[in-house]
């Protein structure tokens, strides 16, 4: 009995995330596959696929603009795009006999090339800053093509780099992650196995036993993450160790795009669904299914109110908002008014807990700011129903100090100070 009731507890409270989750289908003005999909912020995205296409957005999918152009050719398609602010964008593209990097500065207007190699394919880009950067590709010659840029991506150079390929493996398209905190890099292969780096020169093997393609990853600090093959496989070591997750997730496609938030994980297969867990995946449900076509990429905005942007292979674009991350339904009982309460631990490391009561149905924001009064996180952001709730924050990826977190419901404005110690 307690075990059926345990399990009827959990399945209300996804319902209750995911139902809160908003997804809406942008009109991308294409009908071409899609391979690639970065947001700068909540606003500013660019997408990259077939025939040369680069799409860019300003107001977050409100409007699609088409900004490919000479030189980067029609039939050339690109499989990797990084967008670095509103104008800035680095977008890869591959043939069988060579791979390609264009970079724009003013939005698409102009575009140069600024690298190429003969046989080569580019999986993943990636900006640490707007001028350090890396990537990495396929191995040419027994070595997998490893570069850095220090030029904000105008030029590129592979001296101090040197990985030797084992046996015939290659890598995958966007499966690639970069945690600014511990500056480690991690990538995926089709060779059972993940390769890890703190400093882009020395490397370890991460072994994926069970499943040998890591064609996809994502960490949410620098110790949790999740790369998915055909199984989906969670680490709480930085890749140490990776173990199937505790629950399967549904399907059978190739995992392509995996995103998170603290313990919420939004992950597409190859199909037309978007699959989430709220619990590091113990538990999976749909959190939206396409009208068409099959997911390729996931991406979440990397600054602003979190959301998600997830491409097709039919030109299709899905944008999810309303992600209501790390919250906990704690009571159903209606408080008679609003409250904060002060978070437990305090001082806290790595994580602390927030209390808040709502007294009628509202659209709430819980958001953390730093010392200077800067955004820092978004731990809610959508319409919640009268009563009793929990959020978590996750420190992992901050420093050490003092900072603010304000609640917003209704006409009720509070702000409270939580301290971290690392």
């Amino acid at each position: 009995m307690k075990r059926l009731l345990l399990s009827a507890l959990i399945i209300l409270l996804l319902l209750n995330i995911i139902n809160s989750q908003t997804w809406i289908e942008q009109t991308s003005g294409v009908g071409t596959a899609l391979y690639s999909v970065s947001a700068a912020d909540d606003h500013n995205v660019w997408v990259c696929g077939d025939a040369g296409k680069v799409l860019r957005t300003v107001n977050g999918g409100t409007n699609w603009v088409s900004v490919g152009a000479t030189p980067i050719p029609s039939t050339l398609p690109l499989y990797c795009i990084f967008g670095i602010d509103s104008l800035t964008v680095l977008v890869t593209g591959s043939t069988t006999t060579a791979t390609f990097l264009y970079r724009t500065s003013n939005g698409g207007a102009n575009w140069v090339q600024v690298f190429t190699q003969t046989g080569g394919f580019i999986d993943a880009v990636s900006m640490g800053n707007a001028s350090a950067g890396f990537f990495v590709g396929d191995p040419v010659g027994g070595r997998w093509t490893l570069f850095g840029t220090v030029t904000g991506g105008l030029t590129w150079d592979s001296a101090q780099f040197r990985l030797p390929q084992a046996g015939t493996e290659t890598g995958y398209n966007n499966s690639f992650f970069f945690d600014p905190v511990s500056q480690a890099v991690w990538f995926g292969t089709n060779n059972t196995r993940v390769y890890r780096s703190t400093n882009l020169i020395l490397w370890g093997t991460e072994p994926t036993t069970g499943e040998i393609n890591s064609d996809a990853m994502y960490f949410t600090s620098s110790t949790n993450g999740m790369c998915g093959g055909t199984l989906v496989l969670f680490t709480t070591n930085a890749g140490a160790v990776w173990t199937p997750v505790a629950t399967s997730m549904p399907g059978t496609a190739a995992v392509l795009g995996i995103t998170g938030i603290t313990s919420n994980w939004w992950v597409i297969r190859q199909a037309a669904q978007v699959y989430f867990t709220y619990n590091n995946g113990t538990n999976w449900s749909t959190s939206y299914t396409a009208p068409a076509g099959a997911y390729l990429h996931l991406t979440q905005s990397r600054a602003g109110t979190p959301a998600l942007y997830a491409a097709r292979d039919n030109g299709g674009i899905s944008k999810g908002t309303n992600l209501l991350v790390g919250v906990q339904h704690s009571s159903g009982d209606v408080p008679k008014e609003y409250s904060l309460s002060q978070n437990y631990p305090n001082p806290f490391n790595p994580t602390t807990n927030i209390k808040y009561q709502i007294a009628k149905n509202s659209f709430v924001t819980l958001k953390v700011f730093d010392i200077l009064g800067r955004e820092v996180a978004t731990l809610v952001n959508g319409q919640l129903k009268a009563g009793s709730y929990e959020s978590h924050f996750d420190g992992n990826n901050f420093a050490s100090g003092t900072y603010f977190y304000k609640l917003k419901a209704g006409d009720f404005t509070e702000t409270r100070m939580l301290v971290l110690l690392k």
